[in-house]
């Protein structure tokens, strides 16, 4: 052996191996490489062909239309591994994103043999390099070969290049690799590139039958902005406006809550504090200098109203590039770091140490060119994919993205803290509206026990009805003996001091009073569910102004004496009503009387007047109130009664109250209110409602009659 004064190195097989499974872990990032190569080549399109019949034996195709390569560009650019191609200045450009040279080894990573063909000026060669059979100590070399000995599978695509590169390698091993994973592929290749910025167009082919069409699909992004609650764009135009929703749904234990719509937050650099996206820095360079360099944030950031796929559904609907994505093999929710137009870190979020809730809804794409600069040094890891976390440069790509990342989870946050105020609020609501429920059975159990009571009464009077007369019905029965009773006891209240006669007089009205009542109601429930009820309405006020005089006889009469019980006499209002109200007392309603000591006269049926201000009450306890107020304003002669609780909230219109029928009760009439207003017609009073979120007021009109 002839010996010299320098001895080159040779890179082994062995060497070249342990290069390439460093740089990659998968291998589509190694694909992912080799399209790359294809686009700093200058090409327009980019084709990815996959033949998977036998997964452990896969082939790969990787066309590109670009300059192609010469046997001097293979021998002296190609096969020489670690080459700076940005140092030539017929290569070089803002946007090459190969720069170690060592980029070609994704081929070695995917399979021990594989093709190169190429066009350059008319010339088409092709190559292999197979190290099959090869030990660890060879050298690696392409061999020449003949382009049919190739067999090349998508021959008409190449033949319609008039320049670029086929590489082909074969057997690959894509075992795991299942058809239907063909989409998210599609998905994390689109995610490799700036798609909108690299100028070309990639495209992917995937075979698994002998006799299937070869069939070329555009790879696209799918990005499910149309789920985002904020963004954050550097600029206005990187995302279109319409890829983003007006408003959004933000999911809820309630569905109620689930389904409204919230308006999305979109953000633009004024709205961040303390950052400016661009300026100027200073870097120590490869040769230890510090020297100001230009640096520029761009891109978008967003945060999801959900991750959960089904959820997101809701808001992106059916477009199938504007999707929320998130399985086993594509996971859309990730800050995805570009350098040059390429990827470069595919989750950038753990660099940020953001243990905030929502952090890991925060989904961007974001350049950050000054990452790999020429005259800096190389921050990527030795597997090349990703970036060295203690430069400068990451620490300020970090400082301009924390106040971003931390106002759009700020704005998810808020919402959510809204959301689950609602839900709190709806169920406080429905406790409430249970408890009412539970007060209100408990009520009617009572009822039920009093109708029991009431029952046996009528059973025994309708025993002495049978008695006295057998041939007559038991309901006339019954009318005509209360009939006798009532005139048997008004003739001894009148005209008898015995308050022993009294007060059995006013028991024994009670149960009229509630008898009457029953029966009333039980003929509004049975005749509501017909079409008779108009027919027999008339009877029904009826029956409720003659159980509501009752009911104010027992409160009153033996208070008054013969001359103040019969006729419409001229009274003093508001005397009456104090000396009526301060006679009654309820357990769970507090009356409170605001009148002057002015007078005011009217002309009235006392019982009517009784009968109306009983009904208030009885409107208020059905309602749960428990205060109501009575106030007289003089100047304007005007009775108000105001109870602490809101009209129900199934009344649209508040007047339907006073319509005869109308009633909100599970037992109702409908019938009380409408006989105020009737009455306070006969004195020729005015009556309206009014109502809002915390009581009700009804407001009367007394005019000289």
């Amino acid at each position: 052996m002839i010996e010299t004064n320098s001895i080159p190195f040779n890179f082994s097989y062995f060497a070249l191996n342990l290069l390439g499974k460093q740089m990659y872990t998968n291998n589509w990032s190694a694909i992912s490489e080799l399209i790359a190569n294809g686009l700093d080549a200058g090409a327009t399109n980019v084709k990815l062909y996959i033949e998977s019949i036998d997964k452990e034996n896969s082939i790969l195709e990787i066309l590109d239309n670009g300059s192609g390569m010469s046997y001097e560009d293979l021998s002296t650019k190609y096969a020489l591994i670690g080459r700076n191609r940005r140092i030539s200045n017929e290569e070089f450009s803002e946007k090459t994103k190969g720069r170690k040279g060592i980029g070609k080894l994704a081929t070695l990573f995917l399979s021990k043999k594989y093709y190169i063909v190429s066009k350059k000026g008319g010339t088409e060669t092709a190559w292999m390099l197979d190290s099959t059979n090869a030990s660890d100590s060879d050298i690696p070399e392409l061999i020449r070969v003949d382009i049919d000995d190739v067999s090349i599978e998508n021959r008409s695509v190449w033949d319609s290049f008039e320049s670029g590169t086929l590489i082909k390698s074969v057997g690959v091993n894509l075992a795991g690799f299942a058809e239907g994973k063909l989409d998210s592929l599609k998905m994390n290749l689109a995610n490799y590139y700036l798609l909108n910025n690299i100028g070309a167009v990639i495209e992917v082919a995937y075979k698994t039958k002998a006799k299937q069409k070869i069939e070329f699909s555009k790879v696209s992004k799918v990005i499910g902005f149309k789920n985002l609650y904020a963004f954050f764009q550097t600029s206005e135009g990187i995302v279109e406006n319409k890829l983003l929703n007006d408003s959004v749904k933000i999911n809820a234990d309630l569905e109620q809550v689930s389904n409204k719509l919230r308006k999305v937050k979109k953000l633009n650099p004024s709205d961040i504090t303390k950052i400016n996206l661009k300026g100027k820095r200073k870097f120590i360079t490869l040769q230890g200098d510090a020297k100001e360099f230009n640096y520029e944030l761009t891109g978008w950031i967003g945060i999801h109203s959900t991750i959960n796929m089904v959820e997101a559904s809701e808001n992106t609907k059916n477009d199938p590039n504007n999707r929320f994505i998130r399985n086993s093999v594509y996971k859309a929710n990730q800050l995805r770091l570009y350098v040059r137009d390429k990827l470069a870190v595919s989750d950038f979020m753990p660099q940020l140490n953001n243990t905030q809730a929502f952090s890991n809804y925060i989904e961007g794409e974001i350049s950050f060119d000054i990452l790999d600069n020429d005259y800096l040094e190389d921050i990527s890891t030795s597997n090349r994919e990703g970036l060295s976390g203690n430069d400068e440069r990451i620490t300020l790509l970090i400082e301009l993205l924390k106040p971003i990342v931390n106002k759009l989870i700020s704005e998810r946050v808020n919402i959510g803290g809204v959301v689950r105020k609602e839900v709190e609020k709806i169920r406080q609501e429905e406790k409430e509206k249970l408890e009412r429920k539970e007060q209100l059975a408990e009520e009617k159990r009572k009822q039920a026990e009093e109708n029991k009571r009431i029952a046996e009464q009528q059973r025994q009077e309708a025993e002495l009805a049978r008695k006295l007369a057998e041939t007559k019905q038991k309901e006339a029965e019954i009318a005509r003996h209360i009939a006798e009773e009532e005139s048997k006891r008004k003739d001894v209240l009148i005209g008898s001091n015995n308050s022993a006669q009294q007060n059995l007089l006013a028991h024994e009205l009670t149960g009229v009073y509630k008898n009457i009542d029953s029966v009333n109601k039980k003929i509004v429930a049975d005749f509501k569910s017909t079409d008779d009820f108009e027919r027999v309405s008339e009877y029904v006020v009826s029956l409720k102004k003659s159980s509501g005089k009752l009911f104010t006889i027992k409160n009153q009469i033996l208070k008054l004496n013969t001359s103040e019980v019969k006729g419409r006499k001229y009274i003093n209002v508001k005397s009456y009503i104090k000396s009526y109200l301060n006679s009654l007392s309820y357990k769970n309603l507090e009356i409170i009387i605001d009148f002057s000591n002015n007078p005011h006269t009217s002309r009235v049926h006392i019982f009517d007047l009784g009968m109306i201000l009983d009904n208030f009450i009885i409107n208020a306890m059905d309602q749960l109130a428990d205060k109501i107020i009575f106030k007289f304003i003089d100047e304007e002669n005007r009775l108000v009664i105001t109870s602490n609780k809101p009209l129900s909230s199934e009344i649209v219109n508040k007047d339907d109250i006073f319509r005869l029928g109308f009633t909100t009760k599970e037992n109702g009439t409908g019938v009380g209110m409408y006989i105020i207003r009737q009455t306070c017609k006969k004195f020729k009073w005015g009556i309206k409602v009014v109502s809002n979120t915390e009581e009700t007021s009804f407001i009367i009109e007394l005019g000289d009659n």
